[in-house]
Protein backbone atom coordinates (compact mmCIF):
# COMPACT_ATOMS: atom_id res chain seq x y z
CA UNK A 1 0.00 0.00 0.00
CA UNK A 2 1.43 3.69 -1.08
CA UNK A 3 1.82 5.80 1.78
CA UNK A 4 0.36 9.12 1.51
CA UNK A 5 2.26 12.10 -0.12
CA UNK A 6 4.43 14.55 2.12
CA UNK A 7 2.83 17.81 2.79
CA UNK A 8 5.07 20.53 2.19
CA UNK A 9 2.35 23.48 1.39
CA UNK A 10 3.10 25.58 4.49
CA UNK A 11 6.68 26.74 3.59
CA UNK A 12 5.98 26.44 -0.38
CA UNK A 13 3.45 29.08 0.19
CA UNK A 14 5.19 31.05 2.62
CA UNK A 15 6.36 34.70 1.62
CA UNK A 16 9.53 36.35 2.58
CA UNK A 17 9.53 39.70 3.62
CA UNK A 18 13.10 41.35 4.09
CA UNK A 19 16.30 39.52 3.26
CA UNK A 20 18.89 40.70 5.63
CA UNK A 21 22.10 40.53 5.49
CA UNK A 22 25.55 40.99 7.48
CA UNK A 23 28.29 43.38 6.22
CA UNK A 24 31.87 44.31 7.41
CA UNK A 25 33.55 45.49 4.53
CA UNK A 26 35.31 42.35 4.17
CA UNK A 27 35.77 39.86 0.80
CA UNK A 28 33.53 37.32 2.26
CA UNK A 29 30.57 39.98 3.51
CA UNK A 30 30.65 41.41 0.26
CA UNK A 31 30.13 38.48 -1.55
CA UNK A 32 27.00 37.52 0.64
CA UNK A 33 25.88 40.99 -0.08
CA UNK A 34 25.95 40.64 -3.74
CA UNK A 35 24.29 36.68 -3.19
CA UNK A 36 21.55 38.28 -0.99
CA UNK A 37 20.70 41.22 -3.71
CA UNK A 38 20.46 38.73 -6.01
CA UNK A 39 17.50 36.96 -4.31
CA UNK A 40 15.77 39.96 -3.27
CA UNK A 41 15.81 40.45 -6.95
CA UNK A 42 14.29 37.06 -7.72
CA UNK A 43 12.33 37.51 -4.61
CA UNK A 44 10.80 40.62 -4.91
CA UNK A 45 11.97 41.08 -1.52
CA UNK A 46 13.27 44.19 0.90
CA UNK A 47 17.32 43.74 1.19
CA UNK A 48 18.34 44.94 4.79
CA UNK A 49 22.09 45.47 4.50
CA UNK A 50 23.42 45.63 8.26
CA UNK A 51 26.85 46.79 9.66
CA UNK A 52 27.40 46.42 13.23
CA UNK A 53 30.69 47.49 15.51
CA UNK A 54 30.99 46.38 19.29
CA UNK A 55 31.60 49.81 20.87
CA UNK A 56 30.01 50.74 24.66
CA UNK A 57 26.50 52.35 24.19
CA UNK A 58 26.98 55.07 26.43
CA UNK A 59 30.34 57.57 25.17
CA UNK A 60 31.60 58.88 28.63
CA UNK A 61 35.03 59.00 29.72
CA UNK A 62 35.11 55.51 32.38
CA UNK A 63 33.99 54.10 28.41
CA UNK A 64 37.33 55.04 26.51
CA UNK A 65 35.08 56.27 23.74
CA UNK A 66 34.57 59.90 23.19
CA UNK A 67 31.79 61.31 21.68
CA UNK A 68 33.35 62.79 18.96
CA UNK A 69 34.95 59.16 18.24
CA UNK A 70 31.95 57.19 18.95
CA UNK A 71 30.24 59.59 16.12
CA UNK A 72 33.38 58.81 13.58
CA UNK A 73 32.86 55.38 13.92
CA UNK A 74 29.29 55.72 13.23
CA UNK A 75 29.86 57.96 10.46
CA UNK A 76 32.16 55.79 8.73
CA UNK A 77 29.73 52.84 8.70
CA UNK A 78 27.33 54.65 7.12
CA UNK A 79 29.41 56.10 4.37
CA UNK A 80 30.59 52.13 3.67
CA UNK A 81 27.29 51.13 3.72
CA UNK A 82 26.11 53.76 1.44
CA UNK A 83 29.16 52.76 -0.81
CA UNK A 84 28.37 49.50 -1.19
CA UNK A 85 24.84 50.22 -1.48
CA UNK A 86 24.99 52.44 -4.75
CA UNK A 87 27.28 49.35 -5.79
CA UNK A 88 24.71 46.52 -5.33
CA UNK A 89 22.22 49.35 -6.55
CA UNK A 90 23.72 49.67 -10.16
CA UNK A 91 24.59 46.18 -10.27
CA UNK A 92 20.76 44.81 -9.46
CA UNK A 93 18.89 47.66 -10.16
CA UNK A 94 15.11 47.80 -8.85
CA UNK A 95 15.28 46.27 -5.65
CA UNK A 96 14.77 47.95 -2.21
CA UNK A 97 17.88 48.20 -0.39
CA UNK A 98 18.02 49.69 3.43
CA UNK A 99 21.62 50.24 5.16
CA UNK A 100 21.25 49.95 9.06
CA UNK A 101 24.34 50.74 11.22
CA UNK A 102 23.97 49.48 14.85
CA UNK A 103 26.21 49.25 17.78
CA UNK A 104 25.60 45.78 18.64
CA UNK A 105 27.66 42.60 18.23
CA UNK A 106 27.02 41.46 14.83
CA UNK A 107 25.74 37.55 16.02
CA UNK A 108 23.28 39.14 18.20
CA UNK A 109 22.49 42.28 16.22
CA UNK A 110 21.40 39.93 13.07
CA UNK A 111 19.21 37.88 15.01
CA UNK A 112 17.39 40.22 16.81
CA UNK A 113 16.73 42.29 13.45
CA UNK A 114 14.87 39.14 11.83
CA UNK A 115 11.40 37.52 11.79
CA UNK A 116 10.14 33.92 10.79
CA UNK A 117 9.40 35.78 7.52
CA UNK A 118 12.84 36.99 6.29
CA UNK A 119 16.06 35.28 4.94
CA UNK A 120 19.15 35.70 6.53
CA UNK A 121 22.51 35.55 4.34
CA UNK A 122 26.13 35.67 6.43
CA UNK A 123 29.76 35.35 4.36
CA UNK A 124 32.06 32.82 5.71
CA UNK A 125 35.52 32.42 5.08
CA UNK A 126 37.16 30.42 2.51
CA UNK A 127 39.24 28.29 4.95
CA UNK A 128 37.31 25.51 6.33
CA UNK A 129 37.62 23.10 9.13
CA UNK A 130 39.27 24.37 12.48
CA UNK A 131 40.60 27.56 10.02
CA UNK A 132 37.19 28.75 9.95
CA UNK A 133 36.09 28.28 13.42
CA UNK A 134 35.84 31.88 13.50
CA UNK A 135 32.34 31.16 11.72
CA UNK A 136 31.35 30.23 15.25
CA UNK A 137 31.40 33.36 16.77
CA UNK A 138 29.10 34.90 13.89
CA UNK A 139 27.40 32.50 11.11
CA UNK A 140 27.03 29.38 13.86
CA UNK A 141 25.47 31.40 16.12
CA UNK A 142 22.86 33.14 13.47
CA UNK A 143 22.59 29.53 12.22
CA UNK A 144 21.40 28.46 15.59
CA UNK A 145 18.97 31.15 17.00
CA UNK A 146 17.91 32.52 13.92
CA UNK A 147 13.79 32.14 14.08
CA UNK A 148 14.26 32.40 9.97
CA UNK A 149 16.35 30.47 7.19
CA UNK A 150 19.98 31.37 6.96
CA UNK A 151 22.02 31.40 4.20
CA UNK A 152 26.16 30.45 4.49
CA UNK A 153 27.83 32.17 1.58
CA UNK A 154 31.53 30.68 1.36
CA UNK A 155 33.90 32.09 -1.28
CA UNK A 156 33.01 32.90 -4.74
CA UNK A 157 28.70 31.96 -4.62
CA UNK A 158 27.12 31.72 -8.03
CA UNK A 159 25.60 35.07 -8.25
CA UNK A 160 21.57 34.86 -9.58
CA UNK A 161 20.85 31.94 -10.31
CA UNK A 162 21.70 28.48 -8.92
CA UNK A 163 22.90 25.25 -11.20
CA UNK A 164 21.11 23.62 -8.84
CA UNK A 165 19.63 22.92 -5.74
CA UNK A 166 20.62 19.81 -3.29
CA UNK A 167 18.54 19.09 -0.67
CA UNK A 168 19.40 16.45 2.05
CA UNK A 169 16.68 14.87 3.71
CA UNK A 170 16.26 12.10 6.44
CA UNK A 171 12.45 11.27 6.78
CA UNK A 172 12.06 13.76 9.64
CA UNK A 173 9.51 16.76 9.77
CA UNK A 174 12.67 19.24 9.82
CA UNK A 175 13.91 17.53 6.47
CA UNK A 176 10.70 17.66 5.46
CA UNK A 177 10.66 21.78 6.10
CA UNK A 178 14.48 21.48 3.98
CA UNK A 179 12.65 19.54 1.32
CA UNK A 180 9.65 22.44 0.97
CA UNK A 181 12.15 25.35 1.25
CA UNK A 182 14.62 23.88 -1.59
CA UNK A 183 11.91 22.77 -4.05
CA UNK A 184 10.21 26.59 -3.53
CA UNK A 185 13.71 27.81 -4.42
CA UNK A 186 14.53 25.56 -7.21
CA UNK A 187 11.07 26.53 -9.02
CA UNK A 188 11.91 30.25 -8.45
CA UNK A 189 15.04 30.12 -9.58
CA UNK A 190 13.68 27.18 -12.89
CA UNK A 191 16.48 24.79 -11.74
CA UNK A 192 16.62 21.21 -10.98
CA UNK A 193 16.30 19.80 -7.71
CA UNK A 194 18.42 17.02 -6.35
CA UNK A 195 16.97 15.25 -3.42
CA UNK A 196 19.77 13.31 -1.14
CA UNK A 197 19.32 10.76 1.28
CA UNK A 198 21.96 9.01 2.99
CA UNK A 199 21.74 5.92 5.34
CA UNK A 200 24.28 3.78 7.35
CA UNK A 201 24.38 0.20 8.38
CA UNK A 202 26.61 0.85 11.68
CA UNK A 203 27.58 -2.97 12.28
CA UNK A 204 29.71 -5.34 10.21
CA UNK A 205 27.51 -8.48 8.17
CA UNK A 206 29.13 -11.26 9.63
CA UNK A 207 26.00 -13.54 9.69
CA UNK A 208 22.98 -14.30 7.30
CA UNK A 209 20.74 -12.45 9.62
CA UNK A 210 22.91 -9.24 9.85
CA UNK A 211 23.06 -9.18 6.38
CA UNK A 212 19.52 -9.18 6.24
CA UNK A 213 19.15 -6.45 8.54
CA UNK A 214 21.25 -4.41 6.81
CA UNK A 215 19.50 -4.82 3.52
CA UNK A 216 16.28 -3.94 5.30
CA UNK A 217 17.66 -0.65 6.77
CA UNK A 218 18.31 -0.26 2.69
CA UNK A 219 15.05 -0.94 1.21
CA UNK A 220 13.87 1.55 3.98
CA UNK A 221 15.70 4.12 2.95
CA UNK A 222 14.93 3.68 -0.49
CA UNK A 223 11.30 4.61 0.64
CA UNK A 224 12.29 7.33 2.37
CA UNK A 225 13.58 8.80 -1.03
CA UNK A 226 11.14 7.12 -3.52
CA UNK A 227 8.29 8.99 -1.15
CA UNK A 228 10.28 12.44 -0.92
CA UNK A 229 10.11 12.62 -4.82
CA UNK A 230 6.73 11.69 -5.25
CA UNK A 231 5.73 14.52 -3.12
CA UNK A 232 8.08 17.09 -4.73
CA UNK A 233 7.16 15.78 -7.88
CA UNK A 234 3.42 16.58 -7.03
CA UNK A 235 3.82 20.08 -5.88
CA UNK A 236 6.79 21.68 -7.50
CA UNK A 237 7.47 22.51 -11.16
CA UNK A 238 10.79 21.89 -10.71
CA UNK A 239 13.01 18.78 -12.36
CA UNK A 240 13.62 16.60 -9.78
CA UNK A 241 15.59 13.98 -9.42
CA UNK A 242 16.91 11.72 -6.16
CA UNK A 243 20.77 9.59 -4.75
CA UNK A 244 20.56 7.36 -2.39
CA UNK A 245 23.85 6.98 -0.89
CA UNK A 246 25.64 5.20 1.88
CA UNK A 247 27.43 6.96 4.61
CA UNK A 248 27.26 9.50 7.07
CA UNK A 249 25.24 12.33 5.96
CA UNK A 250 27.92 15.04 5.71
CA UNK A 251 30.29 13.14 4.66
CA UNK A 252 28.11 12.26 1.50
CA UNK A 253 26.32 15.70 1.09
CA UNK A 254 29.48 17.11 0.55
CA UNK A 255 30.85 14.59 -1.74
CA UNK A 256 27.35 14.94 -3.59
CA UNK A 257 27.59 18.64 -4.51
CA UNK A 258 29.49 20.62 -7.35
CA UNK A 259 30.57 23.91 -8.28
CA UNK A 260 27.25 26.12 -9.12
CA UNK A 261 24.88 24.18 -6.22
CA UNK A 262 22.88 25.82 -3.66
CA UNK A 263 22.80 23.23 -0.54
CA UNK A 264 20.06 22.99 1.63
CA UNK A 265 19.54 20.99 4.99
CA UNK A 266 17.49 21.17 8.07
CA UNK A 267 18.62 21.91 11.90
CA UNK A 268 16.52 21.89 14.91
CA UNK A 269 18.38 25.08 16.01
CA UNK A 270 19.12 23.82 19.57
CA UNK A 271 21.27 25.41 22.56
CA UNK A 272 24.52 25.28 22.16
CA UNK A 273 24.63 21.73 24.26
CA UNK A 274 22.32 20.14 22.22
CA UNK A 275 23.94 21.31 19.57
CA UNK A 276 26.41 19.10 19.53
CA UNK A 277 24.14 15.73 19.62
CA UNK A 278 22.19 17.32 16.39
CA UNK A 279 23.74 19.66 14.71
CA UNK A 280 26.95 17.76 13.91
CA UNK A 281 25.86 17.44 10.32
CA UNK A 282 24.79 20.98 10.04
CA UNK A 283 28.49 22.12 11.73
CA UNK A 284 30.11 19.68 9.65
CA UNK A 285 28.58 20.33 6.11
CA UNK A 286 29.03 24.58 7.61
CA UNK A 287 32.71 23.94 7.93
CA UNK A 288 33.30 21.80 4.91
CA UNK A 289 30.99 23.54 2.40
CA UNK A 290 32.67 25.26 -0.71
CA UNK A 291 28.96 25.91 -2.35
CA UNK A 292 26.51 28.36 0.04
CA UNK A 293 24.39 26.15 2.40
CA UNK A 294 20.78 27.21 3.35
CA UNK A 295 19.79 26.19 6.83
CA UNK A 296 16.55 25.63 8.06
CA UNK A 297 15.29 25.69 11.64
CA UNK A 298 13.15 23.61 13.18
CA UNK A 299 9.89 24.43 14.98
CA UNK A 300 8.53 22.85 18.76
CA UNK A 301 6.21 21.16 16.58
CA UNK A 302 9.18 19.40 14.49
CA UNK A 303 11.28 17.42 18.09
Amino acid sequence: MALPPLSLAADHELMTKEIIVGYDGSAPSTEAVFWAADEAKVRGSVLRIVSCFGVPIAADPMSGWAPTAYSSVIDAGQTELARIKEVVAEQTPGVEIINEVLAESPAYALVDSADAEDLMVVGASSHHGAAAFWLGSTARHVVRHSPCPVVVVRGAASRGCPDRVVVGIDGSAISNRALAWAGEEADRHHVGLLIVHTWLYPYLPVDTSAAQARDLVSVDAACVLNRAIESAREQFAAEIHGQLVEGSPAVSLLEVVRDGDLLVVGSHGRGALAANVFGSTVNHVLDGSAVPVVVVRGTNDDD
